[in-house]
């Protein structure tokens, strides 16, 4: 494990860095950059604390303590352990508000390294064939001992929608040459979060109508690597600010961007995978499937503390008792309630992968995730109705500290059994969170992260046994005593067959594999293995 020192001292290697226009020469000491440099050297240093290193580490197979965000899950208990890990670091770092440390993001590798042999398998040459055999699992060995930080790039540009034959036209990654030294690649990846402050680019692909073999790409890729280019989005980060004002800003910004990849050449020892689209439409979306179960973790948290501002809020207003009031907190306590109860399920009903890891559900993973991105909104609207003008108008600490208007200030704005102090605390903290540029990046981030709710939805009946002659219909079937469905199955075969995106109907068995499987709607699972 390395310290937070060691991680800063990494990014000091000569990478080509943008913020909102401006070229970084150092992305651990610039103003805008700083704050989330450092935030990740505490979250390094965290792992050190003896304090904490029951929850936050692990001893490997060699007898070597590593982080627990390279921990590998075998059983329900390891998932619980992986799941309280993550549930300390979202709280640590206050609620949630950093969305991808790196233990959101290692994740990403986790089928790679679970099942390795698909992906030099499948891969696709215009010359010789190359062994890509081992590549995983010693890029994996790297990361995990150096303990370096990654981030996923799977996002192509946009392009126009209505055409299959338009993504081809498009400047996203593609391969321009193969040597026997390696790929060489030129174009965008759309986004990637704190791509600033990570080691290695993960390059991957979230498969498209249209993607051709050239512009399919699985690599490990260091930021720093010639020809790399950054281009970060603004940073919302507000150094300066004070803290009492600006609660969350004062800490930094994580930051979204966009890569180019000018003639890079990516050595053949890095490549993980190429020219098969295939490949990319049935297999890369279930490495995310570990990125989206901490996703309904921090989802998880988030609404937590929903909960725990609406309770001191309408406390400190002295509207807690009110009916009305009463019903709208029972209803953010529900969708808190809920969001943990999808999780939960996830961890009971999970299965394992061909490799021998334990997989929380990834039905229930979807569906709670499309529970709370269904729900977030209206109890956001709850929480600032429940705010009132308090929200808007709040005195600035130097105002407060003013020896004049301060004190005046604090005997009209104290609350119920708390100081106005305290109480514009949280209106502060709920501002931050919900209403400036800063919350605002942060509620699309949950939006759009990984899968949109459309997506989530339609993914959902691509990979199950959700069809019209599949297990769900079953009961259905013999109340209304039909017998053969043959044909009710067959038409909903044409149909998916001529459906560009993946159907669990055609799906090879090593995707297969990596999805809830044997049919899990009625069966009990014997204990310990996730296996019917």
């Amino acid at each position: 494990m390395r310290t937070g020192k060691e991680y800063l001292e990494s990014l000091r290697d000569g990478r080509k860095v943008y913020v909102g226009g401006e070229l970084i020469e150092d992305v651990t000491t610039h103003p805008k950059t700083r704050g989330y440099a450092q935030a990740i050297a505490e979250y390094y240093d965290l792992h050190l604390d003896p304090e904490h290193q029951d929850i936050t580490t692990f001893i490997d197979e060699d007898g070597k303590r590593q982080s627990m965000h390279w921990f590998l899950p075998r059983s329900k208990e390891d998932a619980v352990r992986r799941r309280k890990y993550a549930e300390f670091l979202f709280r640590h770092f206050k609620g949630g508000i950093f969305t991808r440390p790196p233990a959101g993001m290692n994740v990403v590798m986790f089928t790679q390294v679970d099942d390795q042999e698909p992906w030099a398998e499948n891969s696709r040459f215009t010359g010789p064939r190359r062994d890509l055999t081992g590549n995983i699992q010693r890029q994996w060995e790297e990361v995990t001992s150096k303990d370096l930080a990654i981030s996923p790039m799977f996002v192509d540009v946009q392009y126009d929608r209505g055409r299959d034959d338009a993504l081809a036209e498009t400047p996203m990654l593609s391969i321009i040459e193969e040597n026997d030294e390696g790929i060489v690649v030129r174009g965008w990846k759309a986004i990637g979060t704190s791509i600033p402050f990570v080691n290695n680019l993960l390059v991957g692909n979230l498969w498209r109508p249209g993607q051709t073999p050239e512009q399919t790409i699985y690599a490990m890729v260091p930021v720093a690597t010639p020809g790399v280019t950054v281009v970060a989005r603004e940073s919302r980060a507000q150094p300066d600010a004070d803290p009492y004002d600006r609660p969350l800003a004062t800490i930094g910004d994580e930051l979204d961007g966009m890569v180019y990849f000018d003639d890079v050449l990516i050595p053949w020892p890095q490549v993980q995978h190429i020219g098969n689209p295939d490949h990319s439409k049935w297999y890369p979306q279930r490495q995310f499937d570990w990125v989206h179960l901490e996703t309904q973790i921090r989802q998880c948290i988030h609404a937590e503390l929903m909960v725990g501002l609406a309770l001191l809020i309408t406390q400190s207003l002295g509207t807690s008792s009110q009916p009305v009031v009463k019903a709208q907190l029972a209803e953010l306590i529900r969708f808190r309630e809920t969001c943990r109860a999808f999780m939960l399920a996830a961890e009971e009903t999970g299965f394992e992968t061909p490799g021998g890891l334990f997989k929380p559900n990834n039905i229930y993973i979807d569906f709670g995730r499309a529970h709370y991105l269904e729900n977030q909104h209206d109890m956001v609207n709850k929480l600032i109705d429940f705010c009132g003008r308090g929200i808007v108008i709040q005195p600035t600490k130097r105002e407060l500290d003013d020896p004049y208007i301060g004190p005046k200030l604090e005997q009209a704005l104290r609350g119920a059994e708390i100081t106005a102090r305290d109480r514009i605390k949280i209106f502060r903290q709920i501002s931050e969170r919900f209403l400036t540029e800063w919350g605002t990046r942060h509620e699309m981030f949950e939006k759009f992260n990984g899968t949109p709710l459309y997506l989530i939805n339609m993914l959902t009946l691509q990979r199950t046994e959700y069809q019209v002659d599949g297990p769900l219909t079953q009961l259905a079937r013999d109340v209304l005593g039909f017998g053969d469905t043959a044909e009710l199955g067959k038409r909903a075969q044409e149909a998916e067959k001529a459906s560009h995106y993946a159907s669990v109907r055609f799906q090879p068995d090593y995707a297969r594999g990596q999805d809830v499987h044997e049919g899990y709607i009625g069966n009990q699972r014997k204990e310990g293995t996730g296996r019917p």
